[in-house]
């Protein structure tokens, strides 16, 4: 059940999409006691060894006791995916990308630019501590592998990856051509122009572990703004404040020249369009982490072990609501 680079069986959705939703337990005891339950996909084997909180990050190290490996997963947004504001605040705030700027820690190839809002969240987690204020970078350092790390999240959380694992590997293995901080993604926007994304195609084979649900809204976010606009086709119209938003991002994206790319064509997830009346409902259901891990194939996160459901957010599971 470690996280290989081999899809085989699709061990790396599984246990990916598991840990990603396991990183919006609300604290430190319930992402524990969510990594010990043998019933999920991470069956038991994988332990926290770091974890970092503030008010706006929350990311966990967990180490594989069979084979030493260790994981990065690093939480979405908390807010709740099935409410107006989150698509309203989705549309006008996150990752503000209207702005790009040139990828400033090296390794990338000339003209790689993301967005400023994705190098602030970048910062945010580098300066996240845990309790006896240690950086994430610090634990790494101190607990270095030979093997492969994959860096994970969901919504967010994944965009955030796409940044966090070049980050490293230009920490620890500046302009070496390994394989050694693998993004692992779920669910998640784009965060850079063509360059880039080709650049994490091909450095960090980030396309064949990007993973999409087919109707969901927020990998289409920046690259297809048509296709958002036009979502759900035989079911739930966007509201027209939606319909605005998208349509003045459009218009001033094509001013300003700047175009978002997904690296590669990933591992699409076919989702079913469930028909009702409410375009955000549908949104939400089609967004969330337990719509993710029923189309990967894993168990649900049903509880923490004390009756609670996971914490309502960008990708908590609908449970939670």
């Amino acid at each position: 059940m470690d996280l290989q680079f081999n899809t085989s069986g699709d061990v790396v959705g599984h246990v990916g999409m598991t840990m990603a939703a396991i990183a919006y337990a609300p604290g430190q005891s319930a992402i524990t006691a969510l990594l010990a339950d043998t019933t999920l996909a991470t069956a038991g084997r994988w332990t926290l060894v770091w974890y970092g909180v503030d008010d706006a990050s929350q990311v966990y190290v967990a180490r594989d006791t069979v084979t030493g490996q260790q994981a990065v997963a690093i939480r979405g947004s908390v807010t709740d995916s099935f409410e107006e504001a989150f698509w309203l605040d989705w549309f006008q705030e996150d990752l503000s990308v209207f702005r790009m700027a040139d990828w400033p820690y090296g390794g990338a190839p000339p003209g790689a630019k993301v967005s400023h809002g994705s190098l602030s969240g970048l910062g945010s987690l580098l300066r996240v501590q845990d309790a006896s204020k240690q950086t994430l970078v610090a634990f790494l350092r101190a607990n270095r592998t030979n093997a492969l790390t994959a860096v994970l999240g969901h919504s967010l959380g994944g965009a955030l990856s796409y940044l966090l694992a070049p980050y490293l590997h230009q920490e620890f293995s500046p302009e070496q051509d390994v394989l050694d901080f693998w993004p692992v993604t779920f669910a998640a926007p784009t965060v850079g122009n063509g360059t880039y994304a080709a650049w994490l195609q091909s450095q960090f084979a980030a396309s064949v572990s990007r993973y999409y649900n087919s109707v969901d809204v927020v990998p289409h976010s920046w690259q297809d703004l048509a296709w958002i606009a036009a979502s759900f086709p035989g079911g739930p119209k966007m509201p027209l404040a939606q319909g605005r938003l998208i349509d003045g991002i459009r218009d001033i994206l094509k001013l300003l020249k700047d175009s978002y790319v997904q690296p590669g064509t990933g591992v699409q997830l076919d989702g079913t369009i469930v028909v009702t009346d409410d375009w955000v409902q549908e949104a939400g259901t089609q967004h969330v982490s337990a719509t993710y891990l029923s189309l990967v194939g894993a168990p649900p996160l049903t509880s923490l072990g004390s009756g609670k459901a996971p914490t309502t957010d960008r990708g908590a599971p609908p449970t939670a609501r």
